[in-house]
């Protein structure tokens, strides 16, 4: 892997709005006294990593910017110095264990006027927080320590006083749909990493096609010509794998202007890899974000693997890439795992994070859930995590927007 990494082990995760279109990142990091100085001086590495990586997202066919919700340490609220960071690109989080003093209060005002978005982090109406209320722009509402009934009035009263509701730890799309009922504008939590519970288990019709392509694609015992003639009787993927193995995303030193060339050239392996990414990536009805987690996870396990003699990358990728597919079809893994033809070191990886690729898969999830104990008991560098990590967030934006060229 290339290029160097920060000391600081960071993550995005996405906020929603009701169309689920992304809107914003919540930046969670490993905190440190380090941190400090890196993140919220502009001049410093870490500072401009989250501005210029963090940022960045290819949404409806453009890279766009969005805002990040930056976590302030309560130290930092209570000097009163300006701040230098641009306004545009963070939203200032406020702890809810914060002390709040006269100089809280006013530090937020000052930011508040120089034209700095905020956000109060974890609200379930404490009332030492009641005084921040109208100091900030945001208020996220922690589903986790109120009732459903209490939530309701409070994203009402919210709404009258023009201040944005955000719904926290929504962890499933039932819980999704009664935000939206109740009023939230903004949605943030582990449901885009959810199935919906399907009874059954039948595959739905809009699926079948997929879970067939992906039956043959991963059989062992399949050849390059077989590889070749799946993916030319679909003109549509055909034209994609090409585009794709043509982007920057690959970065091939010759064009491929041919499926045979491209089977001679980048092999079994890696034609099936890329001909199974194209499938998974592009189901219409589901949010991009879900085809941004399949890309980002496998490759950051491909690159995790990369650095490791015993584990294979393309089994890696394969495992990551494979671990989401239930969300992204509505199938249950079992059945998913039951039709499809994958090494067995894969499937038991995948259901019950077994031997060197489940140990590789359940660390990698811990790290997009910010669980840093964790990362850092694993055999892996904490040096290899960050690189992999904004390698793979950077990676999966250029091939996501190579899938779009190739519509």
């Amino acid at each position: 892997m290339e290029g160097q990494g920060s000391e600081v082990l960071m993550v995005r995760q996405p906020i929603f709005d009701r169309n689920l279109k992304i809107i914003s990142y919540q930046l969670r990091y490993q905190y440190s006294e380090y941190i400090e100085d890196s993140l919220f001086d502009p001049e410093t590495e870490g500072s401009m990593l989250v501005m210029h990586t963090f940022t960045s997202l290819f949404q409806d066919g453009h890279i766009n910017k969005v805002p990040v919700f930056l976590p302030f340490p309560s130290s930092m609220l209570q000097e009163g110095s300006s701040l230098a960071l641009p306004r545009k690109e963070i939203v200032i989080e406020v702890h809810p264990d914060i002390t709040v003093t006269e100089e809280v209060v006013s530090h937020l005002r000052m930011l508040s006027k120089q034209g700095y978005r905020i956000a109060l982090d974890g609200f379930s109406m404490q009332p030492h927080l009641i005084p921040l209320i109208k100091l900030v722009n945001i208020i996220k509402i922690d589903f986790s320590l109120m009732h459903r009934a209490k939530i309701k009035k409070l994203v009402a009263t919210l709404n009258k006083a023009k201040k944005t509701a955000l719904a926290q730890n929504v962890d499933d799309f039932e819980t999704l749909q009664f935000c939206k009922k109740v009023g939230f504008k903004l949605f943030q939590g582990g449901f885009i990493s959810r199935p919906v519970k399907v009874l059954g288990k039948d595959v739905p019709g809009n699926s079948a096609a997929l879970m067939q392509l992906l039956q043959q694609l991963q059989r062992p015992d399949i050849t390059p010509s077989e590889i070749e003639e799946l993916i030319i009787m679909d003109p549509k993927l055909s034209f994609k794998i090409l585009k794709v193995v043509n982007s920057a995303a690959y970065q091939q030193n010759r064009s491929i202007d041919s499926m045979q060339q491209a089977v001679v050239i980048l092999g079994h392996d890696q034609i099936r890899k890329w001909a199974t990414l194209i499938t998974l990536a592009s189901n219409p009805d589901k949010p991009e974000e879900l085809a941004r987690n399949l890309l980002v996870r496998g490759r950051m396990c491909e690159l995790l693997a990369e650095s490791s003699e015993s584990l294979q990358q393309d089994s890696a990728f394969m495992v990551g890439m494979i671990s989401q597919l239930d969300i992204l079809i509505d199938v249950e893994m079992e059945e998913i795992l039951r039709q499809i033809p994958l090494d067995e070191k894969i499937k038991f990886a995948i259901s019950d994070y077994e031997g060197e690729l489940g140990e590789l898969l359940e660390v990698v999830i811990a790290f997009e859930n910010a669980d840093w104990d964790q990362v850092q008991a694993s055999a892996f560098g904490k040096e290899f995590f960050e690189v992999a990590y904004r390698h793979s967030l950077h990676w999966a934006e250029q091939a996501m927007a190579a899938l779009v060229d190739g519509e």
